[in-house]
């Protein structure tokens, strides 16, 4: 078991650490954290990130504006991360230790809707499809920020989405799509 300690970069929780507990979990970089960050402006409304790991974008989010943050994991121990950074931040973030397929169709069935949804998969699985499936969960102009291997092209399938921002942080590719009907 690692024990990583990610900070938060600005906002209400700045400088404060998260712990990062699995081996599976692979830390965006601060710096490219940032860099999401600051291509997103202000922040409001809900989030979700399904891919979690220790949180850092989701608290992160939360620290610089947003309302209320739904965090999933399917590993174990990533969630006992999230567990313990939600405790150590004092949030009311919805945690959740689910395959990210079935929490989609839990939250689509539940209606949910979410202005910012962080997708940040393990690199082997298609984020093609994972945009797809959280599709309906994105609300009005929501948008959907996306982390992936630098070499892999999004196609959006629908003409409610629309590529707004694409950058290259060394190996990894950001990009931000938004939801346009």
């Amino acid at each position: 078991m690692k024990n990583i300690q990610v900070k938060i970069i600005s906002g209400k929780y700045k400088n404060q650490s998260l712990v990062s507990l699995s081996e599976q979990t692979r830390e965006t970089s601060h710096v490219v954290r940032g860099a999401v960050f600051n291509m997103l402006y202000s922040l409001s409304g809900s989030g979700l990130d399904l891919f979690a790991g220790s949180g850092a974008y989701g608290f992160e989010a939360l620290s610089r504006g947003l309302d209320k943050i739904t965090l999933n994991d399917v590993d174990k121990l990533a969630f006992q991360s999230l567990k313990q950074n939600n405790l150590k931040l004092k949030t009311d973030a919805r945690l959740y230790n689910m395959d990210y397929q079935e929490l989609i169709i839990t939250l689509v069935a539940s209606k949910e809707e979410f202005n910012y949804i962080f997708l940040d998969p393990p690199y082997h699985l298609d984020i093609n499809p994972i945009i797809e499936l959280v599709s309906p969960l994105l609300a009005s102009n929501g948008v959907i920020i996306a982390e992936m291997d630098k070499s892999t092209n999004v196609s959006l399938s629908t003409n409610d989405l629309s590529i707004l921002k694409e950058r290259v942080h060394g190996i990894k590719k950001i990009v931000i799509i938004k939801n346009v009907k």
